[in-house]
C-alpha cells in the first residue's frame, strides 16, 4: 500500500475584487470627509484664541505705558519724542510708541489670517533708536488690530480699546467675507479688548455688521459710537483708526 499523500492546503483568503477596492476607496473618503470639518473648525478655533491672548497683551502693554505717562494711553503724534495734541492717522503709528519698552516683538499685532497683514511673519526690525514718525515699527502688513483714541487708564473699563480692524472704520462695521479686511474671524465675529484687558470673542448684529451692546446710551447700539451721551458713553475725540 502507497503512503497516503498529504491533503491539499486550502486557502482561507482570497483577494480583494477591484469591486470591492473601489467600496473600501469609497467609504475611506467618506470617512475623511466627516472627519475633516471638526479638524478645521478646532484649527481656526485654535487661532481665534491666539488672536485674543496677542490683543489681551497688547492691552497689558498698553496699561504698563499709561503708568509711566500720567494714565495716558498713546493717541497723539511726537514730536522730540514728546506728545504732540496731533491724534495719530492709523493704529500703527500709535502701537509703534510700545516699542521697545513696553513691546519687543512685532508678531504680538501680526496675525496671518487677516487682509491687513502680509502672509509672511513681521521682519522684527524697528527703528532703533525709536523714531517720532515710525518707519520700520509696525510697517504697513504688520498690525491688524484697530485702537480707540484718547481713553486713559481710570475710564471705564467697559470702554473699548483694542479690536480687529474694520472694513469701514468711520461706520465701526466689518464684513462676513474673510479675504477682505475687517473679515478676521469668519462668520460674522469680531474681537474687542476692554480698557481693563478683558476681550471677548463676540459675535456681530447681523443687520449691521456692527459689535452691539451696552454702550452708556438711553438704548443698546454699536460700542464704538461716538457723541452725544445719548447715544453711547465714547466721545469725539475717542474716534477709531483702523490699521495702516
Amino acid at each position: 500500500m502507497s503512503p497516503m499523500k498529504p491533503a491539499p492546503l486550502r486557502r482561507t483568503a482570497s483577494a480583494l475584487t477591484y469591486t470591492e477596492v473601489i467600496v473600501l476607496i469609497f467609504v475611506v473618503c467618506v470617512l475623511v470627509t466627516i472627519a475633516l470639518p471638526p479638524i478645521d473648525s478646532n484649527r481656526h478655533r485654535g487661532f481665534d484664541v491666539q488672536s485674543l491672548n496677542n490683543a489681551k497683551q497688547i492691552a497689558l502693554a498698553m496699561r504698563l505705558y499709561a503708568d509711566d505717562h500720567d494714565g495716558k494711553f498713546p493717541s497723539f503724534t511726537l514730536r522730540n519724542g514728546a506728545p504732540t495734541t496731533t491724534p495719530v492717522a492709523d493704529s500703527n503709528t500709535a502701537f509703534a510708541q510700545l516699542f521697545p519698552t513696553y513691546v519687543s516683538e512685532e508678531a504680538l499685532f501680526w496675525v496671518p489670517q487677516s487682509a491687513f497683514c502680509s502672509t509672511k511673519p513681521p521682519d522684527e526690525i524697528t527703528d532703533t533708536p525709536p523714531l517720532d514718525t515710525p518707519v520700520k515699527t509696525l510697517e504697513q502688513g504688520e498690525n491688524e488690530w484697530a485702537y480707540v483714541l484718547g481713553l486713559r487708564a481710570d475710564s471705564s473699563k467697559d470702554f473699548p480699546l483694542v479690536a480687529d480692524g474694520f472694513a469701514n472704520p468711520a461706520a465701526h462695521t466689518y464684513t462676513t467675507d474673510k479675504s477682505n479686511k475687517g473679515g478676521h474671524l469668519e462668520g460674522g465675529r469680531a474681537i474687542v479688548i476692554h480698557v481693563d484687558g478683558s476681550g471677548i470673542i463676540t459675535h456681530l448684529d447681523p443687520a449691521t455688521l456692527q459689535v452691539t451692546g451696552s454702550n452708556g446710551g438711553t438704548s443698546p447700539g454699536d460700542i464704538f459710537t461716538t457723541g452725544h451721551a445719548a447715544m453711547g458713553w465714547l466721545q469725539p475725540e475717542n474716534k477709531v483708526v483702523n490699521p495702516r
